[in-house]
């Protein structure tokens, strides 16, 4: 698993060069809020069952619910920060492989995991803020609700959710994202941790349907995601400006 120093760092790195590239310009600081929803599509970099990796290549596809507010400082045209409040709406989907199936079991085994989570993410914004920028920063985030679904032979035979249960870790990423002219949002997160637990004992449940306890089952998520106006407030602010400027 790639260390969060190792990748803290490098961000850490860009941050300090920025402020002291843009240090100079002398437009005055603007705090103002923004927001938006995101569309996520997410995998898992390696499935490992047992320390063995098995083929994964699903994608899944979570338009709802995704929402992430942010408080932001832009320190001139050209560089920025923010902080904010995220719900997240994140998993994965794997194919059971035959020899972990409980008996009884005939027919391909799919599973679908997911958390909501509730984040705090931090991070930079470089560029042409009134326009083209990137941005990239960290964030943590605590699951709060768990569901599972089970789906033999393609069709849907079980599904179950709880509330702040131990099988699935606080989850750290880093994120690295474009934000285009007109407001559309590319980004992309990798998460540091894996999401089960390994300390869920074999003496706990099993997956539904297997005979595999969550602390065998190993894997990293990411996501590719499409964002609508997150950081386009300011923007907007500045439209209504120049609109009000020319009707005058």
């Amino acid at each position: 698993m790639i260390k969060l120093s190792k990748l803290l760092l490098p961000l850490l790195g860009t941050l300090f060069l920025s402020v002291s590239v843009y240090g100079q310009d002398e437009r005055k600081t603007d705090f103002y809020l923004s927001g938006g929803l995101e569309i996520i599509f997410s995998g898992m970099t390696a499935v490992n069952i047992n320390n063995q990796e098995i083929q994964n290549d699903v994608i899944r596809f979570a338009p709802f619910f995704n929402g992430q507010t942010y408080v932001n400082m832009d320190l001139g045209n050209h560089f920025g920060l923010f902080a904010g409040l995220s719900i997240r709406n994140l998993g994965f989907i794997f194919d059971v492989p035959d020899e972990y199936k409980e008996d009884g079991i005939t027919g391909s085994m799919r599973k679908k995991m997911r958390t909501y989570n509730v984040g705090v993410p931090v991070g930079f914004k470089l560029g042409n803020l009134n326009g083209f920028f990137l941005y990239g920063g960290y964030e943590i985030e605590q699951p709060i609700h768990y569901k599972e679904k089970t789906f033999v032979g393609g069709n849907k035979t079980d599904k179950f959710s709880l509330w702040f249960t131990d099988r699935v870790n606080v989850q750290q990423s880093v994120m690295l994202g474009i934000q285009f002219a007109e407001g559309t949002n590319l980004k992309f997160k990798y998460y540091l941790d894996p999401f089960f637990n390994d300390s869920w004992g074999s003496n706990q449940a099993n997956i539904q349907g297997t005979t595999l306890s969550y602390n065998q089952i190993s894997g990293n998520v990411f996501y590719f995601s499409l964002n609508c106006d997150i950081f386009d407030t300011k923007r907007k602010i500045n439209r209504i400006k120049k609109a009000k400027v020319t009707f005058d």
